[in-house]
């Protein structure tokens, strides 16, 4: 098992460098593919998370028996769909499931949905969904680096984000407010210059992949 040390822009960086930054990213990989990542925050906390095989049993005893002073653990199981992954994670917190969600990564490894599961029902909750559309031509044409959430490829590539109601249709679609000088939305239902159609055309999406964003569902995903 290799160990590969990175800050929190995805860059990879030495174990001196990563000690004396004090945060870092610190995987635990099997040919290239991550196991584990200890994630060390400025406060001092260290989370921990943990790739989950069918064949493993009692993952989260063993990790606490291993980590005794980690209060967080996530515990993901990934399917791998052609040039997508999904992950189903569970976030423990003092050793209690505190949230399930659902993420989508493409293959660059970026998060470009996520769905948020109730602990209890075990039904999704439409609110707590979000999308991502990232756009290298997009960037270049009308966006400026976008430093919110903290990832070189979010800062280059991140376009919009969107948010939804309770039945799971579009709420709102936000370019990020770090990628224009005036956060703009847009909105179903609205006049230009705040439509839907408007942020289509903007970033040059077809109907098809623009439809993708008006519902919280990951699947199936159009070609991008």
């Amino acid at each position: 098992m290799s160990i590969i040390y990175k800050n929190f822009f995805d860059e990879t960086i030495s174990e001196i460098q990563a000690l004396k930054i004090g945060t870092y990213k610190k995987e635990f990989q099997n040919n290239n593919i991550v196991k584990k990542i200890e994630n060390k925050y400025p406060s001092g906390n260290l989370h921990v998370t943990y790739y989950k095989e069918n064949n493993e049993n009692n993952v989260l005893e063993h990790l606490m028996q291993d980590y005794p002073d980690v209060d967080v653990f996530k515990i993901r199981t990934r399917q791998v769909l052609g040039d997508f992954t999904i992950e189903d994670e569970d976030y423990i917190k003092n050793g209690t499931l505190d949230l399930k969600r659902t993420l989508l990564r493409d293959n660059l490894d970026r998060i470009i949905a996520y769905k948020q599961i109730d602990t209890i029902t075990n039904l999704p909750m439409h609110i707590g969904s979000v999308k991502y559309f990232y756009s290298k031509d997009i960037y270049n044409n009308y966006c400026v680096p976008n430093l919110e959430y903290n990832s070189i490829l979010d800062k280059e590539f991140q376009v919009f984000s969107t948010s939804y109601n309770e039945d799971g249709t579009l709420n709102e679609i936000s370019l990020n407010s770090e990628s224009t000088h005036d956060k703009e939305s847009f909105f179903p239902n609205q006049s230009a210059p705040y439509d839907i159609e408007t942020c289509r055309q903007i970033c040059n999406l077809t109907n098809e992949q623009m439809n993708y964003f008006l519902t919280d569902e990951l699947l199936p995903i159009p070609n991008f």
